[in-house]
Order: structure tokens, then C-alpha cells, then sequence
């Protein structure tokens, strides 16, 4: 042994004078006080290295603390790390700054998968409930020592083992309640009055944004939406909190929303892409939980005042989204994204760049629901007694001020609810409909804005080369069309003038040779039909131009139910409201002119030309955010409470015509006629003839028969199997959609006149 000694060097010596003494200690029953590896690492947290992380810290609690067995041990672990100045910077004289938000951030998650650890450990441990009895004596304790510098640091470990509660309460609280409900119901009561005691010395100007943002995660990580945020903030300013958390969505370099800008800096073909933008992106604290943030803010919102000071907020904060909206929507423009298909693409860098912006969208919708919910519920709602007229005038004149800022956010959005689905959902539909709704009640304001929207050149450039190669800038012109759709079917148009202008522009935009997009064309159809149906201004000149530009479409790009959908539409209003002609005309009105023009269009059809579109879901495409308008919707949507003018069915008073050439109606004929029992139409030639028949109800009386035989000189005139479809679809609208006055002259017409059933019946025979 002394050679050995002898050759050994000083730490060799130590080593072997240890092991001597360990073996001494054995024999002799002494006990061991050579550090073990707890104290090691207790050591380490409270004198750390230069070469200790964040990460190598959170590491050892992890790996240590659900596997402690003695009280003792575990105090002074979890002590070591709450004093440890590698996390939580110096305390007292230690001037250490923190470490960032992002790098701070996983104390919550750490200590969330601690508990969730030490609840499933199934080896003997210290006890579960002497566990939480520990950590939150030594929370509270330390807490009270230096409130200001400590109660931060508190609080993402109070959120974190408050996320796990759920995994808690399933493995301990519900299978026995006496045991550890009451115990826990305790436990959590203490922590949460100790979370919220925290925050109010947490949440303040004098404190770093780390410590701030980090006070605020923890708090959007553990609120509830059914919970009143005031329960945990009451005293502390909103206007502060409100500040705080559109930073953190939305201004922040380093943590917020803006890191959407780092995809145009990737390449879909780098095989690494999908853990890049995992790392760089999806996984930064905010944008994980976004909806979180979200929910925070608005509520928030949701529960402002209505002073002068908070309307200024407001204001600023519609500002800085809009600001940020818009520099999301220019950068995209410019970007790989920018595509009618880049939504489909199955690649990473694409799934994870829409996968980040859906969750944009929802949060940014679920934050204006806020808002527009200050206003329905009316946080103040019982002190509005308190308010003179006066004062719910302005809040009033506010709340169509703030829906007039919010319409520009969902504008530069719209690109990303298309490539979800045009469907929308329930909170968007809220937020939309509630906000054009208010904004179409502020009339010039509504109408410049929507304007400004359509032509500004920096936004949307109408040329058709740029148009229909540019998804982004397409998905702005379907939104304010959506908006002009909104606008037309207001049961009366304030502002005739504004609605032709509606009216011209839309009218390019349906234009199939200039545009080609199928969804931009199919939303300024729905446009003009309301246009049709609802403006006082529509005259002669306007509805032949259109019935032209759908007679070219028809039947490659709408279908036969469409152009009956919008010949109706059309001719019920010009023949509701004849206009007298020119003394020099061979007509005696516009109705007279209008029908004698379909004439002239139906006459040289040719026999049996088939139509090659397929029907499987004949609907027109609303340019609003809703699935689809069915085809027979327009007579249905464009009802008006209030009759037109001279309109001659009501005149007679008439029922009002039923849907005709729609599927799901048509009645069974009688059997002695035994007419075609087609659904649709198989012919151009059919589908034209049909669209003239629909108008049969609104013909004039005084030449209700004369035009009806024009219509039948059109069917004879076709081949057979047209002929006897169209002799059903005569039949249906006679017998189905007149008023007593038309029904009369038609049935002596039918019967009498032109003996139609026995010519049937004849033929039939033969």
C-alpha cells in the first residue's frame, strides 16, 4: 500500500484516502459524511459554473426533485433553484440581470412535467401530499421574504404545476376524495391567492419586460374564459395589460407574432426546414399559445370603461394590428405563398406557413370579438343608466368608428380565410357580420372606405394580367365585394348613386374574358343579381347589357339553373317597373322591350344542343364569408318587406310566385298529360325557353296571352324531347305560380285555345 501511496499523485492520494476512510466507517458502524450527489447538485444551484445553462438547471430538477425521499432534501433543492442566479439573476445586492423571456419560458413547462412526473412515480417517495405541502410552504416563504424581487419567480411555477391539475385531480382527487380532494382544493386555494398577490407586485412599469412577460404568460396559461380577469389583475391598470399583451402578439422583435417573417427567409426544398421552423417559429412561447394570449386580451378588452383615456387605447391598439395586418399581408404578397395553390402544397415549409397563419387569424378574430362584446354585453351595462343621451350617442358613434377600423384588418386577412375554407366560423361570423352591419349604418363613411379599398393601387391592381395571376390581391377584391353584396341587400339603398358605381365596377369583374378566376367571377354575378333586384336605378340599357354577358357565359362557365336564377331575377324587376319608351319606339315600355330581347335571344338556339356542365350542386358563390348561396337562394334572400312600386302581382294581389325550376320542388303532373318529368334541362335551347317561362307570372295582364304564345311558338318550335320538357315546365308555372286574374286567362288559353291535352292525347294515340 505505500508503494502504491508513494506513486499516486495528490488527487490519487485523496481518492484512496477516501476510499480507506469509507471502509474504516463500515467496519467500525461510523456514518459516511462524504458528499453525495444530491449535494452536489444543490451546490451547483447555488454556486453555479460558468459553463451552467438554463437548460442544464431545469435538467437536474427534472431529473431530481419527483424522486426525492425526504422532506429535507427536497426544501433545499427547490430553495437552491429558486435562489439560483443562472435563471432568476441576483437578488438583494446580486445585480445579475434575468435571463430572457424565451429562455425563461420553460420554467413553466418544466415544472408542469415535475408534477405530472412525481403523480405517476410509482417506486417509493416522498408522499404526493407532502410533495405540494413542500413546494408550497417554500413557495409562500419565499415569496414573503423579498415580495418585489421574488414574486416573479413564483409565478411560472405556481402555473406550471397548475396545468398539471387536470392529470391530478384524475389520478388522486377522483379516486379518493377524503384522502386528497379536500387537501388539494386547499392547496390550489393557497396557490392561486399567492398567484394573484404575485401579479400585483409583478405586473409594473419599474420591472424588465422579462420579468413582465413572463408574469403575463403565466397568467394566459392558467385564465379560463369563464373566469372574470379581474379576479386576478383588479388592481392593476388594463390600460397597462393591454399595452403588454399587444407587444407581445404583435410588436415584439423577439417574441411576438412578427416571426411569421422568418418563413420567406426558408426554402422548401431544405430537408431541415420542418425542425427549423418548429424551433425558430411554432415553438417561441406566444405563438405556441397564441389562442391563449388571445383570450387575455380580449377579455380585457371585453371589460374596459367607457372613458375618453380608454377610448384612446382602443384606438391605438385597432392601429397597431392594422399597422401589423398590413405589413403581413404586403410581405406575403411578395413571398412564395402568394398562390392559387400554395395552400395545397403538401410540402413542410407550406403546411407549417398556413398552419401559423390560421392560428394568426383566430386569435386576431377572438381579440375583435372582445371588443364588439364591450359593446353588446356593455361591461358597464348596469351604470348605463348613469349615462345621458348624449353619452350613448358617442359610445354609439365609437363602436361604428371602431367597426370601420376593423373592416380594413379582416380585408388584409381575407387571403388566409380563403385558404381555410370560405366556410368561416362562428367567431368570424360574429366579428364580420356585426362590424359591416355597423359600418354600413355610417353611409359615406362605409361607402369611401370600401372604395379606397377596391382602388387603392398599392393594394389591389385591377389590371387583368396582375389580377388573375395575384391570389392575395384577388382575395381583397372578393372581400369588398362581399361588402357590396352586404350593402345591396339592404331593404332600402340609401344611396342609389354609390350603387351603380357598385354596379360598374362589378360588372368588368364578371367579365370572363378579361378574368379568369371561377370564385372572382361567381362572386360579382351574386353582386350584380342583388344589384338587379333591389336598386331603384336599374334600367333597360343596364339588364340587356348584363343578360348579354350571361348568355355568353352560359353554358361553359353557369349553369342552366343560374341563368334562370338571373333572367328571373332581372325580369321580375324591369317588369315590375315598366318605364315608358321614347315616343319614336316600337315599344310601348321597357318590359315589353326587355321580353321581346329575350325572344330574339332564345329564337336561333340550336335544336338539341346539349349542355355539358353537370349540375351536381347548381349554386351561385356569395362573395360574403359563408359556404355557398343556393341557386334558388336569390329568390328567397332577395324577398322585399316592402312591395316595389307598380309591382303588378301585387296590383292583383297575388301570392308570390313559388320557386320553379329548383329540384326539390317540382310537383308530380297530372297523369293524363304524361309531360317529361326531367328535373333539369338537357338543351341550351330548354334551359333559355325556361328562363323566359319563370317570368311568365310577372306579364302584364292586358298582354298576359299574346306573350304567353310567343313562348309557345318557342317551344313548337323545338325538337320533340324539348318540346314535351317544355310543355311541362308551361304547365307547372300555369297551374303553380299565378294570381286568380292570370291563372283565369291561362287556363282558357291552355284549354281552350290551344287544346293542349287533347293534342296530347292524340299524339299519344298515334
Amino acid at each position: 500500500m505505500s508503494n502504491l501511496r508513494s506513486q499516486l499523485g495528490p488527487q490519487g492520494r485523496a481518492v484512496l484516502d477516501r476510499s480507506s476512510r469509507v471502509q474504516h466507517g463500515s467496519q467500525t458502524g461510523q456514518v459516511d459524511y462524504s458528499p453525495q450527489e444530491l449535494d452536489y447538485v444543490i451546490d451547483e444551484l447555488r454556486n453555479p459554473k460558468p459553463d451552467l445553462t438554463i437548460n442544464k438547471v431545469l435538467g437536474y430538477i427534472y431529473n431530481y426533485i419527483p424522486y426525492i425521499k425526504h422532506e429535507k432534501n427536497l426544501g433545499l433543492v427547490f430553495s437552491s433553484f429558486l435562489n439560483c442566479p443562472v435563471c432568476f439573476g441576483g437578488g438583494g445586492g446580486n445585480s445579475a440581470p434575468p435571463a430572457s423571456f424565451e429562455e425563461l419560458y420553460p420554467v413553466i413547462e418544466v415544472f408542469k412535467l415535475i408534477a405530472d412526473k412525481k403523480l405517476k412515480v410509482s417506486q417509493p417517495t416522498l408522499s404526493v401530499r407532502s410533495f405540494y405541502t413542500i413546494i408550497g410552504r417554500e413557495l409562500e416563504n419565499f415569496v414573503a421574504y423579498n415580495p418585489f424581487a421574488n414574486c416573479w419567480k413564483a409565478l411560472p411555477i405556481v402555473c406550471g404545476l397548475f396545468l398539471s391539475n387536470s392529470l391530478r385531480d384524475e389520478l388522486y382527487s377522483s379516486v379518493n376524495f377524503f384522502k386528497y380532494g379536500w387537501f388539494f382544493r386547499d392547496w390550489d386555494l393557497k396557490m392561486k391567492k399567492l398567484f394573484v398577490s404575485s401579479l400585483q407586485y409583478s405586473l409594473s412599469r419599474t420591472h424588465a419586460k422579462t420579468v413582465v412577460f413572463l408574469s403575463v404568460a403565466s397568467l394566459a396559461l392558467i385564465y379560463h374564459r369563464d373566469e372574470n380577469v379581474k379576479h386576478y389583475t383588479g388592481k392593476i391598470d388594463d390600460r397597462f395589460m393591454v399595452d403588454v399583451l399587444v407587444d407581445m402578439i404583435f410588436l415584439d422583435e423577439r417574441n411576438s407574432a412578427l416571426a411569421y417573417r422568418q418563413y420567406f427567409d426558408e426554402s422548401p426544398n431544405n430537408p431541415h426546414v420542418e425542425t427549423i421552423t418548429q424551433k425558430n417559429i411554432l415553438q417561441k412561447p406566444v405563438i405556441k399559445h397564441l389562442n391563449k394570449f388571445s383570450f387575455l386580451l380580449a377579455s380585457y378588452l371585453s371589460h374596459l370603461k367607457f372613458t375618453e383615456p380608454i377610448d384612446q387605447l382602443i384606438q391605438d391598439t385597432l392601429r397597431k394590428i392594422t399597422n401589423f395586418n398590413h405589413t403581413l399581408s404586403q410581405s406575403c404578397s411578395s413571398s412564395i405563398f402568394n398562390s392559387f395553390t400554395a395552400s395545397k402544397d403538401s410540402s413542410s415549409l407550406f403546411q407549417s406557413f398556413w398552419f401559423f397563419m390560421k392560428n394568426l387569424l383566430f386569435a386576431e378574430v377572438i381579440i375583435f370579438q372582445g371588443l364588439f362584446t364591450r359593446f353588446l354585453t356593455g361591461n358597464n351595462k348596469s351604470n348605463m343608466n348613469w349615462f345621458s343621451h348624449g353619452d350613448l350617442a358617442i359610445i354609439d358613434r365609437d363602436y361604428r368608428s371602431i367597426a370601420l377600423k376593423t373592416i380594413p384588418n379582416l380585408y388584409y386577412l381575407n387571403f388566409i380565410l380563403l385558404s381555410i375554407g370560405q366556410g368561416g366560423f362562428d367567431t368570424y361570423n360574429f366579428v364580420y357580420y356585426l362590424s359591416v352591419e355597423l359600418a354600413l349604418s355610417t353611409g359615406s363613411y362605409f361607402e369611401s372606405l370600401t372604395m379606397s379599398l377596391i382602388s387603392n393601387y398599392q393594394e389591389i391592381n385591377m389590371y387583368p394580367d396582375v389580377l388573375n395571376r395575384d391570389y392575395i390581391m384577388q382575395s381583397k377584391v372578393l372581400f369588398v365585394l362581399g361588402l357590396w353584396e352586404n350593402f345591396l341587400q339592404s331593404k332600402t339603398i340609401y344611396n342609389e348613386k354609390f350603387a351603380k358605381e357598385i354596379y360598374n365596377v362589378t360588372k368588368t369583374l364578371a367579365d370572363d374574358k378579361r378574368y379568369d378566376n371561377d370564385d372572382l367571377i361567381e362572386a360579382s354575378h351574386s353582386v350584380l343579381l342583388f344589384y338587379f333586384a333591389n336598386s331603384k336605378n336599374v334600367n333597360l340599357q343596364d339588364c340587356v347589357e348584363y343578360v348579354n354577358l350571361l348568355i355568353k357565359q352560359f353554358p361553359n362557365r353557369i349553369s342552366a339553373t343560374q341563368l334562370c336564377i338571373a333572367i328571373e331575377t332581372i325580369g321580375k324587376q324591369i317588369l315590375s317597373n315598366p318605364h315608358p319608351s321614347p315616343p319614336n319606339s316600337r315599344f310601348a315600355n321597357s318590359a315589353e322591350e326587355f321580353f321581346f330581347f329575350l325572344l330574339d335571344k332564345c329564337a336561333p338556339i340550336q335544336l338539341g344542343y346539349p349542355i355539358t356542365k353537370t349540375e351536381e350542386n347548381p349554386n351561385f358563390v356569395s362573395a360574403q364569408p359563408i359556404s355557398e348561396i343556393g341557386a334558388n337562394s336569390t329568390l328567397h334572400t332577395l324577398k322585399q318587406d316592402k312591395q316595389l312600386d307598380n309591382d303588378i302581382v301585387q296590383e292583383n294581389k297575388a301570392k308570390k310566385p313559388k320557386d320553379k325550376v329548383v329540384r326539390d320542388l317540382f310537383p308530380k303532373f297530372k297523369k293524363e298529360y304524361k309531360y317529361e318529368q326531367r328535373l333539369l334541362p338537357e338543351t341550351a335551347r330548354e334551359a333559355a325557353i325556361v328562363a323566359l317561362i319563370n317570368l311568365v307570372p310577372y306579364f302584364p295582364i292586358s298582354v298576359f296571352t299574346a306573350w304567353v304564345e310567343k313562348i309557345w311558338d318557342l317551344i313548337v318550335k323545338s325538337n320533340e324531347s324539348e318540346k314535351e320538357y317544355l310543355v311541362g315546365m308551361l304547365w307547372k308555372v300555369l297551374s303553380d305560380s299565378l294570381d286568380l286574374n292570370r291563372v283565369e286567362l291561362a287556363m282558357r288559353w291552355w284549354y281552350d285555345v290551344q287544346q293542349i291535352p287533347q293534342q296530347n292525347h292524340q299524339v299519344a294515340k298515334m
